[in-house]
């Protein structure tokens, strides 16, 4: 009997062996192709992760949101980092310095080894509940860095005295110390007056060497210059004088701060003379009863003598003339260390851009690093509404290009 056998034929190829070459050609520069793409991914992450400028970069994108919408992106509260908010109170020339901390619960990613912190000074006022302030210090905190928000009695009171600079240093040492941060990767985010406190605070010998950067946006350069401006209300602009008329909460500051030179019932009817919606009032009678100096403060406060500025100014006590210089960034210009960012709005009725425009004069005539950028869709320190699109893209560039310095400039 015959053994049953299976025969498997084999198929032929009619392609030429060109065709052939060709096809294993365009195959190979396929896998060559998703080999560089996937290299290229894994490069593009690498640096994303490891470079200062990468991090920045991707956080950078994160926050921007949050600055031009006053709230925390749903994205950014979803995907970022688990949050912890603590509060703690420490000492200061200034009494009580009180600290809210929000920090990632998330253990402290291999690279860098440490988290950067960042220390925001809001201003006068009690700011720690308003909406948008918190919502900046959570994003903040779910992109990674340790957001510290300072305040004292004093600020919460609308009054500026050189005390708090102290207050802002120890602030700024409680956050390098904090653990888990890198004490060299710290940086000063100053709002309104909370902007030239810390840009103070950044000439102080204590820190000023390790500090990342120090930040003001909508800041003043020079008290006494402010009250000028204040009392004619006018700007120098490229020349020629523009008319400025100040909201009522820089009034009070400065009243209630010049006040603490003045004669104790100067004190009194400037207190009582302010009124929230206003700002500064007092009847013929009451202003009559003012000292010398406290009539000179009180017209430079309400703007009724745009002619006799200069003269209502020498008028001021010399302890006015000191207190004013004490508050101010431009005495301390030539200390500061660390890079300078400068934020304004041109269309500023708290604070005007002319102070920002003269803090950045004098940095380039010291030749300090520093970046200054006027903006237009803010009001003060605030996104306005209705704005067109391509104003909002134009400025919001500027703004993600200032993140990337600044969250590099501590990554």
């Amino acid at each position: 009997m015959r053994d049953a056998r299976t025969t498997t034929t084999q198929p032929i190829s009619t392609a030429s062996p060109s065709a052939t070459r060709k096809r294993r050609g365009w195959r190979g520069r396929v896998a060559l192709v998703a080999r560089g793409a996937l290299a290229l991914a894994f490069v593009v992450c690498l640096l994303v992760t490891v470079t200062p400028t990468g991090r920045a970069g991707v956080r950078a994108a994160l926050l921007l949101p949050a600055l031009l919408t006053g709230a925390e992106p749903p994205m950014l509260a979803v995907a970022g980092d688990p949050i912890r908010h603590t509060q703690r109170t420490i000492a200061s020339q200034d009494g009580p310095v009180y600290l809210d901390i929000y920090a990632p619960t998330t253990p402290t990613p291999p690279i860098p080894g440490a988290r950067q912190g960042l220390l925001l000074i809001s201003g006068v006022g009690d700011n720690r509940g308003v909406p948008q302030f918190v919502n900046l210090a959570q994003s903040l905190a779910r992109t990674g860095v340790v957001a510290m928000t300072v305040t004292t009695d004093t600020l919460m009171s609308y009054t500026l005295v050189p005390a708090t600079v102290d207050a802002v240093v120890q602030a700024t040492l409680a956050l390098q110390h904090t653990p888990g941060v890198d004490a060299r990767h710290v940086g000063i985010v100053g709002l309104s007056a909370g902007g030239s406190l810390g840009m103070m605070a950044a000439a102080d010998p204590r820190i000023r060497d390790t500090l990342g950067f120090a930040l003001s946006f909508g800041g003043y350069y020079n008290a006494t210059s402010l009250l000028r401006d204040m009392g004619r209300r006018a700007l120098a602009v490229d020349g020629r004088l523009v008319e400025w008329q100040p909201d009522p909460v820089p009034i009070q500051a400065l009243a209630n701060t010049i006040a603490l030179t003045l004669p104790e019932a100067d004190q009194t009817l400037l207190y009582s003379g302010f009124n929230t919606l206003n700002g500064l009032s007092l009847s013929p009678a009451d202003q009559a009863r003012l000292s010398p100096a406290g009539q000179a403060a009180y017209h430079l406060l309400v703007g009724d003598q745009p002619d006799r500025v200069a003269a209502n100014l020498a008028a001021l006590p010399a302890e006015g003339h000191t207190l004013l210089a004490s508050l101010s960034p431009s005495s301390v210009v030539g200390q500061i260390h660390a890079p300078v960012y400068l934020l304004h709005d041109q269309s500023d009725i708290y604070v005007p851009f002319t102070e920002s425009r003269d803090f950045a004069a004098a940095l380039t005539r010291l030749g300090h690093p520093h970046e200054f950028v006027e903006f237009s869709i803010f009001q003060h320190v605030e996104v306005k509404s209705g704005l067109g699109i391509g104003q909002t893209i134009h400025d919001g560039w500027s703004l993600y290009q200032i993140l990337v310095a600044t969250l590099g400039a501590v990554a």
